[in-house]
């Protein structure tokens, strides 16, 4: 048998290279923690600033009780009202996220004070802060604020150097100025690694692997983003490949995978960059995208499947539905799309069908 013959027909041409994958920025990326995070956050706050108060009546910080009470008091009112306004105000958060920080290293430098030696190990309170910053904000201001706390170490040392109650400790505290801005710098390195991993582990459970497409999950969760208020008509085109299981049996899996890809590349070229293409299962696609009427969520089908054919060498059957004139909730237009994509296979392929208009009540 001649070589030729066991070459895939020329009318199909499969992609030199798979696309690169497709940029998916899913919701759980604007905040690295749960809903409830901050709220535990906040009562642990509370929690220990309690304990750092009962310090001194338990005879563990030799403090005075008036600096007991303007370091350790303070610092509990303060801790309370921070959970309190969050409770009341969730969107106030950026207040403890930006305020709070500067207002513990006071309460820290007020303490060293207090106990009347710079070299009391309340100054590793200082690293602690900087540490658990480091999730939340930028390089510039781990430094800014290191150098911050630095400043404030430094302030409290020439305050007890000034009252005549300790000398200043100019070793120490040089020492403690070095390991600020390095815990600064580590802790904003581990951090930035963590978020990129977090990014990565993200990236990877929303995009198909093969295609670069959005996956299911990832679909349903715009699906879902989109159901809370929308007012524009949004159209499901739900598309199937014909034939595809034949021509992975005569040509191979690795073959009928570049068609696949092709394809999608295709169709990611087909929409607009609002509109989201996704791999729904197999060698099912989804498109999820604002249209003006049935009619233009047809003519985007049409104008689709014509272009695959031209470019990749292939026919597809596609269904189309369009919330809310086909369907009452987006699930539905989901479920709709699917079945008229069904009526599009058994009419004989290659076509758009679109899901009836509701019957009325």
């Amino acid at each position: 048998m001649p070589l030729d013959a066991e070459r895939p027909p020329e009318h199909v041409r499969p992609p030199h290279a798979p696309a690169a994958p497709e940029h998916v920025t899913p919701w759980a990326l604007t905040d690295v923690v749960g809903p409830g995070y901050w709220p535990r956050a906040l009562s642990l706050r509370v929690i220990i600033s309690i304990s750092y108060f009962l310090l001194v009546p338990a005879g563990l910080l030799p403090m005075s009780s008036a600096w007991w009470l303007g370091s350790a008091g303070s610092l509990v009112v303060y801790s309370i009202a921070m959970l309190a306004l969050y409770l009341r105000t969730p969107s106030r958060l950026w207040l403890h996220r930006t305020v709070t920080p500067y207002i513990d290293v006071v309460m820290v430098t007020l303490a060293i004070i207090a106990v009347a030696t710079p070299a009391y190990p309340i100054w590793i309170g200082y690293f602690l802060i900087i540490s658990s910053l480091s999730s939340m904000q930028t390089t510039r201001y781990m430094l800014v604020f290191a150098c911050g706390v630095i400043g404030q170490y430094w302030l409290g040392a020439l305050v007890l150097d000034l009252t005549g109650r300790a000398g200043m400790a100019s070793q120490l505290q040089v020492v403690v100025s070095i390991m600020a801005v390095f815990t600064a710098l580590n802790s904003d390195v581990v951090a930035t690694s963590n978020r990129k991993l977090r990014e990565l582990v993200v990236q990877a459970s929303m995009t198909d692997p093969l295609t670069g497409l959005a996956n299911r999950r990832r679909f349903r969760e715009v699906l879902e983003s989109h159901a809370a208020a929308e007012t524009r008509p949004l159209a499901v085109l739900m598309y199937d490949l014909d034939n595809f299981k034949a021509l992975n049996e005569e040509f191979g899996h690795l073959y009928a995978d570049d068609v696949l890809v092709s394809v999608c590349n295709e169709l990611r070229e087909a929409f607009r960059d609002a509109d989201s293409v996704a791999r729904y299962g197999g060698d099912e696609l989804v498109v999820l995208a604002h249209v003006l009427s049935i009619d233009d969520a047809l003519m985007l089908a049409e104008r689709s499947l014509a272009r695959v054919r031209e470019q990749v060498g292939v026919s597809m059957s596609v269904g189309v539905a369009v919330y809310p004139l086909t369907a009452v909730s987006l699930q539905e237009t989901v479920r709709a799309a699917d079945d008229a994509l069904g009526r599009a296979k058994r009419g004989g392929k290659a076509r758009a069908a679109v899901a009836p208009l509701p019957r009325a009540a």
